[in-house]
C-alpha cells in the first residue's frame, strides 16, 4: 500500500522504536472520562430490560441451580428440576447440565439480591423472588461483562479506524445484535462475547505502531502499519487478564470452544513472552469445568451433557453437533426465524473489510475469518433443536462476533452512509424484538411480523426497570427507554466526531 513512506522498514521510518506498548493509547473517543461514561451507559441499557419468559429451559437450569445452592446448599436441583428438562441425572439426582462458569459469576449478585428480598418482602410469592434474582443474576453475570467488553472493544477498534467507524461497529454489534437480547435472560452468550472481546483488548490483537490513514474524513481509506508479534510489549498482567477471560468464556459455553482455543494458540505460538502468565489467567477458570463435573456426576472427564435426562438426541455426535449441514447454515445465517445477518444486517459490512485484509493483510484472515467461518460450519450441524429453544438470532455463533468486528468497522469506514444504515436497522429491529419478546417459541416462523411488531401495535412490552421500579405505564417505559438508548447513541456519534476532527 503506498501511504507516502518508505514501508521497508516502516518502524525505523516512523522514527521510533519497535512497537514497545507503552500503556499510553488514547481511547479512540479522546478522553478517559468518555470511555466511562460509554461503559455505564451501556451497563444502563443492557440492564434495564428483562424478558416475562425470563425462565425458560436454559435460564431456568442455571436459575434452579443458584436457588439450589443458596437455599439448600447442594449442587443438586432436585427440588426445582421439574422448572426445565435440561438437566442431568446421575446417582439418583438432577444437576443443571450447563457449564458451571455463569453461575459462579452469578452467584454473589444472586445472593445478595435473594437476602434483600427475603428480609424486605418476607411473604413474596416466588415468582417475585425468582424475578428478582434472574434480573440480578443477569446484571452482575452478562450485563456487567458486556458493557465493559463493548467499551473495550470500541477502544481496540480505535486503533484501525476512525472513533465514528469504530463507534457505528461496536454499537451495531451490541444494540443491534445478540448481546443486547441476551443480557434478558440468564443465557451465557452476552458475557462470553464481552469477555472474548476484553481478551482482544487486553493482547492488543493486531496492534503495531499507532494507526494512520491516507486522506481526510470519515470515508479515508483505512491504513494499519505492519507490526511484529515479538516486538509487542505488554504487562503480564494483560496476558493474565486474556488468559482468565478466555478460560471463564468457555467455563461459561461450551460452544466458545474454536474461538477460545484459536486466541490461545496464537498467544502460544505469536506471544512467546506471555505464555506463562496467559496460562496462569486462564487455569483457574478452567478448572470449575472438571469440578464440576467430579461434584455432580463423579468423574472429571465428563460432562453432565453426557447424562442428559429429557433429550436422547444430545448423544449423537459431540452433544448433538454431527456433520456439517448446507440448509441449516444458511437458516443459521439467513433466514428469518433465528437468522444472525437476517437480525443483524449490519454483519453484511464485513464483506469490504474482508476484501481490504485479504489484499493488505492477509494473516489476519486466520482470526477475523477462518475461525468465524469454521464456528458457523462446525454449528450448522447442530440440525436437532437447530432454533436453539425461545431464543433470538443464532445464539451459538455468538463468539464470531468480536472478531468480525475488526472487518465490520472497515466495511464502515469505507461506506459510512451504507453502514449507517444497516447499523440503525439492526437496532431497531433487535431492540424492537428485546422490549417486547425475545423468546419466541417454535412455530414462530417470522418472530418480526408475527410477534414483535403486533405486540407493539398492541401496546404489550415485557420488564422494564422503569416501569418495575418507578410505575410508568409499560409502553411509557418502553417510550423512554428507547430515547435513552437513541440519545447515548446520537452523543457517541458527536463525541466521536469531535475525537475525529482533533485526530
Amino acid at each position: 500500500m503506498d501511504t507516502g513512506q518508505d514501508n521497508t522498514n516502516p518502524v525505523r521510518s516512523a522514527g521510533v522504536e519497535p512497537c514497545r506498548w507503552t500503556g499510553r493509547g488514547e481511547p479512540c473517543g479522546g478522553s478517559t472520562r468518555l470511555a466511562w461514561v460509554v461503559g455505564i451507559w451501556l451497563v444502563a441499557v443492557l440492564g434495564s430490560i428483562h424478558q416475562e419468559r425470563f425462565a425458560g429451559p436454559t435460564p431456568a437450569s442455571r436459575l434452579d441451580l443458584l436457588f439450589a445452592i443458596v437455599r439448600h446448599g447442594t449442587l443438586a436441583i432436585d427440588a426445582y428440576h421439574e422448572n426445565t428438562p435440561d438437566k442431568a441425572w446421575h446417582a439418583g439426582h438432577y444437576y443443571s447440565d450447563k457449564a458451571p462458569g455463569t453461575v459462579a459469576v452469578a452467584l454473589p449478585g444472586f445472593w445478595l439480591a435473594h437476602e434483600i428480598v427475603q428480609q424486605v418482602r418476607p411473604d413474596a410469592v416466588d415468582r417475585t423472588v425468582w424475578l428478582v434474582g434472574s434480573w440480578v443474576a443477569c446484571a452482575t453475570s452478562q450485563a456487567l461483562p458486556a458493557a465493559l467488553g463493548g467499551c473495550l472493544l470500541w477502544i481496540w477498534l480505535g486503533r484501525f479506524v476512525h472513533a465514528r467507524a469504530a463507534w457505528v461497529a461496536v454499537m451495531a454489534l451490541w444494540l443491534g445484535s445478540l448481546p443486547l437480547p441476551y443480557t434478558t435472560m440468564l443465557f451465557s452468550h452476552a458475557q462470553t462475547i464481552g469477555l472474548i472481546s476484553l481478551a482482544l483488548w487486553a493482547l492488543a490483537l493486531f496492534e503495531g505502531l499507532p494507526p494512520r490513514h491516507s486522506g481526510d474524513g470519515p470515508t479515508s481509506r483505512p491504513t494499519v502499519e505492519p507490526m511484529d508479534a515479538e516486538a509487542i510489549r505488554l504487562p503480564g498482567w494483560r496476558y493474565g487478564l486474556a488468559g482468565g477471560c478466555l478460560g471463564l468464556s468457555l467455563a461459561s459455553e461450551y460452544t466458545a470452544g474454536l474461538v477460545v482455543v484459536a486466541l490461545g494458540l496464537f498467544v502460544i505460538w505469536q506471544r512467546r513472552r506471555g505464555r506463562l502468565w496467559f496460562l496462569v489467567g486462564a487455569v483457574p477458570p478452567l478448572l470449575l469445568v472438571p469440578a464440576y463435573s467430579w461434584a455432580t456426576v463423579g468423574v472429571p472427564w465428563e460432562l453432565p451433557y453426557s447424562y442428559q435426562a429429557s433429550f436422547p438426541e444430545m448423544a449423537k455426535g459431540l452433544y448433538a453437533i454431527q456433520w456439517p449441514d448446507l440448509e441449516n447454515l444458511l437458516r443459521l445465517l439467513f433466514g428469518p426465524t433465528r437468522g444472525l445477518v437476517f437480525w443483524t444486517p449490519f454483519l453484511l459490512m464485513a464483506g469490504w473489510g474482508w476484501v481490504w485484509v485479504a489484499r493488505e493483510r492477509p494473516a489476519w484472515l486466520w482470526l477475523t475469518y477462518v475461525v468465524p467461518l469454521l464456528q458457523v460450519v462446525v454449528i450448522s450441524g447442530r440440525t436437532w433443536d437447530w432454533q436453539a429453544g425461545y431464543t433470538l438470532s443464532a445464539r451459538y455463533l455468538s463468539p464470531i462476533l468480536p472478531l468480525v468486528a475488526l472487518p465490520c468497522a472497515l466495511g464502515m469506514q469505507r461506506w459510512p452512509t451504507l453502514g449507517a444504515v444497516l447499523a440503525a436497522l439492526s437496532v431497531g429491529m433487535v431492540t424492537l424484538a428485546t422490549v417486547t419478546d425475545a423468546c419466541p417459541v417454535y412455530d414462530v416462523e417470522v418472530p418480526l411480523s408475527e410477534l414483535h411488531i403486533p405486540r407493539l401495535l398492541c401496546g404489550e412490552f415485557t420488564y422494564n426497570a422503569l416501569s418495575v421500579l418507578c410505575g410508568f405505564p409499560p409502553a411509557v417505559a418502553a417510550g423512554l427507554y428507547s430515547g435513552l438508548l437513541v440519545a447515548g447513541l446520537v452523543w457517541g456519534w458527536r463525541a466521536c466526531g469531535r475525537s475525529d476532527a482533533r485526530r
